[in-house]
């Protein structure tokens, strides 16, 4: 991320950490339309993109999610949240068809996506804590899904370094979470991958 994007998270964050809804149009304005078009590379339809974008940003006020955000892991954070939720959307299609009880199905997403939430940013709080890089790696691997390869030559470095600092990050991880909090980001990090 650029010094721009940095300074306006910074700026998103500050607001959002006083409760000025001002943040909030900030959050809107800097993330609406990338989010949605990332979330239109999963669902294929911008509709549903929009509607899937939204909605975690209905939920990002509503439940007061703001207040964990922090600058260096928000952009990781929204987008981590879209892709589980369009991931989740394409789940649930699949679940509505053979669902007898709608109603239940639907409680129980909506619990899910609030523990997901819950889940993703704890997740995002330890990763902060690792040094620049090792973040920087995680974030290529994890959430854009690029191979070792790809993030040596992107970084100048060597494959092996990838997956050293790779493999330490995921072993501080693991000493800091606790068992659900460390499954949880197998899940929801390295799933889809």
């Amino acid at each position: 991320m650029n010094n721009s994007g940095r300074k306006k998270d910074q700026e998103i964050c500050v607001m959002l950490s006083s409760m000025n809804q001002k943040g909030m149009d900030l959050l809107f304005d800097a993330y609406y339309k990338p989010l949605v078009v990332w979330a239109d590379t999963f669902l294929r339809d911008m509709n549903l993109a929009e509607d899937v974008v939204q909605d975690l940003f209905v939920s990002i006020w509503k439940d007061k999610v703001y207040l964990r955000f922090k600058p260096e892991t928000l952009s990781s954070f929204l987008h981590v949240s879209v892709r589980n939720r369009c991931f989740k959307r394409i789940e649930k299609r699949d679940v509505f068809r053979n669902a007898s009880v709608l109603d239940h199905v639907e409680l129980v997403f909506e619990e899910y996506n609030e523990r997901h939430d819950q889940l993703v940013s704890r997740v995002l709080e330890e990763m902060a804590l690792l040094p620049e890089r090792s973040r920087e790696i995680m974030n290529c691997v994890f959430l854009e899904g690029l191979k070792y390869r790809e993030v040596a030559e992107r970084y100048g470095i060597s494959v092996s370094t990838v997956k050293t600092l790779l493999g330490n990050s995921v072993k501080k991880l693991r000493e800091r979470l606790n068992k659900e909090l460390f499954s949880g980001f197998l899940l929801f990090y390295c799933r889809w991958r």
